[in-house]
């Protein structure tokens, strides 16, 4: 329901015809939907009606009220997401806590009026938190997953404009991202004894061997970022890269001969996002390319005024790919597309196994 007034919306969520409504979104907008009011506004009152029988519920664009969240209990939610609301940081802990007990993904994105996160949840699965770029009240600065056995993605969304994420317990979290390096950015995470600041890791005792996909966002390309974040992940199977810079020298023979014989590289995908052929890029791929004896798939992409046979040729040559590491390893280019940015995830996409693949193109070129 998109911006209707409070009278109007009550009076359609009276109607007979939406008892047992088990999917909800209030008050969203986009692009060709009209900006919501600058101050936000309770929701709806008759929306919660359908507390009992909701599985999937989106709040966009308003205020909830304290009394109103203390109130509120949905036994059968599945999904929530909050876009763009305002909320207290005891009413949030009340909804996502005693509120939802059956809760399995949770979607905080551009919201306010909190500092800080604690998830404590033997239900939830999925977890995504974005940033708010507009600056209004009380910023959400830190996420705390403190108890989350079930717990297997947790996404960072858009460019997340210094959230700390400190993950004291989720022994089967699988899928981390996106992490960054952004100048601008001062994120941090800290995952048992791992610290990383940015994509820089300042501390590393005992390796997480549960995580299979990482994505991340390089200001500056490196080999050596990279190389340092598969000995913080060591079981990595899928890696998605987006890379704005052109990096620096990414040389490695004589640099990583040594390592090339110790470290066990897992990887089956690499996902490369703004791929440009420049030497540092060759000298990045290549090095996967000669030394991920597992590897299944490599998506380059490029600039569409790049896309060409030609420079695909001049590619594969330059890759090496005949002497391959992998025997079954496909490389795929594909030009530049009109992607879905992370910060558009709706909370359905929390559930897909691999989120990320959700932005990739269809069609690939060898």
């Amino acid at each position: 329901m998109y911006h209707l007034q409070a009278s109007t919306a009550n009076a359609w969520l009276r109607s007979p015809a939406l008892d047992n409504l088990q999917e909800l979104e209030l008050c969203s907008f986009g692009q060709r939907l009209p900006y919501p009011p600058p101050t936000p506004q309770p929701p709806p009152v008759m929306a919660f009606r359908f507390s009992e029988t909701l599985h999937v519920l989106t709040m966009g664009d308003c205020h909830l009220p304290d009394d109103t969240a203390e109130a509120l209990h949905f036994p059968k939610l599945k999904q929530l997401a909050f876009q763009r609301v305002s909320i207290s940081e005891h009413s949030l802990h009340i909804i996502i806590g005693r509120g939802c007990p059956a809760l399995e993904c949770l979607l905080i994105s551009d919201s306010f009026g909190f500092r800080c996160v604690r998830i404590n949840s033997i239900t939830l699965k999925c977890i995504g938190v974005c940033d708010s770029v507009e600056k209004r009240g009380i910023e959400f600065k830190e996420l705390i997953i403190e108890n989350a056995p079930h717990l297997k993605r947790m996404l960072q969304l858009g460019l997340p404009f210094g959230i700390h994420v400190s993950v004291i317990s989720a022994p089967k979290l699988e899928t981390l991202g996106c992490l960054t390096d952004v100048i601008f950015v001062t994120n941090k995470l800290v995952f048992n004894s791992i610290v990383i600041q940015g994509l820089r890791v300042d501390s590393l005792m005992t390796a997480v061997r549960t995580v299979k996909i990482l994505a991340i966002h390089m200001d500056t390309h490196s080999l050596d970022v990279v190389i340092n974040l598969m000995r913080c992940f060591p079981c990595l199977e899928k890696l998605y890269i987006a890379s704005t810079g052109s990096g620096g020298n990414n040389l490695w023979r004589r640099k990583h001969r040594d390592l090339i014989r110790s470290l066990d590289i897992r990887l089956k995908k690499i996902s490369w996002r703004y791929y440009r052929g420049i030497k540092s890029h060759v000298d990045f791929a290549t090095f996967f390319v000669l030394s991920a004896k597992v590897l299944e798939l490599m998506i380059l992409e490029v600039h569409k005024d790049d896309y060409s046979e030609e420079f695909i040729a001049q590619q594969r040559k330059k890759l090496q790919l005949d002497s391959k590491a992998s025997r079954d390893a496909r490389f795929h280019f594909t030009p530049d597309w009109p992607h879905h940015s992370n910060s558009s995830f709706r909370v359905h996409d929390l559930d897909l196994a691999d989120p990320f693949e959700r932005n990739e193109p269809y069609k690939f070129r060898e």
